[in-house]
Formats: structure tokens, sequence, C-alpha cells
């Protein structure tokens, strides 16, 4: 376990638990309504949330509400489920950026074109903090868990083995967007469908390639 880090919670204790599949959505085990926490609820179908590629300049759905207050702690473990629409290109999976000041930016990205395949986390602050995984997730549905804290990021895509950054972010800068797909003046390149989404306090290292499968 990582120094400073607690126990990781039990399976079925989620801070949030968003099922877009079954519109289902609780915070704490109690119903949220959905318009209150993303920017836009009608793009919830029979395959998820729908992220819309360029060059729709609004195809990025943006966080809100309680849901945006925890997503811009940068203390947590998020699993997001998502079905990919294509197998070249980039889908901007997960974006948290400083959008005011452009001082603290969070990429989870899934680049897949140019013949050199990676799911990659780029962090950008004081200091730079990087994760690849070199592999392609084409076309199909895939599931990353990923942790983000001061003290540590770590990732794991489809039941893979976590790959861990301990270099410390210590810079106190903020963050004041949290979006898929991208953010105001900035989308993907690839179209994709949010399935499913947790974010719970952060986990262990070795708990996220369960969480990942």
């Amino acid at each position: 376990m990582a120094s400073g880090e607690g126990p990781p919670p039990t399976p079925d204790v989620h801070l949030w638990n968003l099922d877009f599949l079954n519109e289902v959505y609780t915070k704490d085990g109690s119903p949220v309504v959905l318009a209150d926490i993303i920017d836009k609820p009608a793009r919830v179908g029979a395959s998820g949330l729908e992220i819309i590629a360029d060059p729709d300049p609004d195809g990025y759905v943006l966080t809100a509400g309680d849901l945006l207050t925890d997503f811009v702690s940068l203390d947590w473990t998020v699993v997001i489920e998502w079905e990919e629409l294509s197998s070249t290109s980039y889908s901007e999976i997960l974006v948290l950026q400083d959008l005011a000041n452009g001082f603290h930016n969070v990429w989870v990205e899934n680049a897949m074109g140019s013949g050199m395949p990676n799911l990659n986390v780029d962090e950008t602050s004081n200091i730079t903090r990087q994760l690849t995984d070199n592999m392609l997730y084409g076309a199909g549905v895939h599931k990353l868990a990923f942790t983000r804290t001061t003290s540590r990021i770590a990732i794991s895509v489809d039941g893979g083995t976590a790959i861990v950054n301990m270099t410390p972010e210590a810079s106190g800068n903020t963050v004041d967007t949290a979006a898929f797909g991208g953010y105001p003046g900035y989308g993907t390149v690839n179209g994709f469908y949010i399935r499913t989404m947790t974010l719970t306090p952060p986990v262990d290292d070795a708990a996220l390639p369960g969480l990942s499968a």
C-alpha cells in the first residue's frame, strides 16, 4: 500500500456510481439527478453517454455540481468503462484542467494512430508526471482504473498490471474543469461512449487490475 493512503473501499461502497447504460446514478448510495452533475444529460442513450468527435465544437461532456467538486479534489480512483468506435486516431477519455489559468492539466488519452498505440496519462503543473500503456485499445468495450493523488498516479486497463508513477505533485495548483471528451475549445478526434463510471477514495495500486478487468 502506498505510504499515507488508507485501505481500499469495500467493493460495494462507491462515492459515485454512474451507470449510463441502465440510467442509474448514485452518490454514497443515494440517487442523484443526472442534470445536476453533467451538462448534457440528453446525450445518454442505449449505448451510454455519447461523446461526439471533432469537428463538433461541443462534443465533450462537462461534469458539474458535486461530481465536479469531487473530481477537482484530485484525490480519488476513477473507473471508466467506455466503448471505442474506431481503432485509429485519438480519444480524449478524461480531461481535468485549470481552464481559467492553464496552470494544471490531467489527461487520459487513448492514442491509436501512427503505428504506436498507447493509452497514456499526462499531468502537467510545476512538475510533469506521465504513464504510458503501449497497447492498442481499439474498437470495442474497454475499462480503465486510474488513481490520482498528490503522491502518485497509477493506471490499469482491461485487467492489466498497474503502471505507477510515484513522483509527488505538491504545487497546490488547482483544477476547475473535469470532462469526458475534451473541454471548451478542445474536443476529441474520435467519438466514443462512456458506459459506466465510479469515483471512490484512492485504492491500493494492487487493486486496480481487479477494478479494470
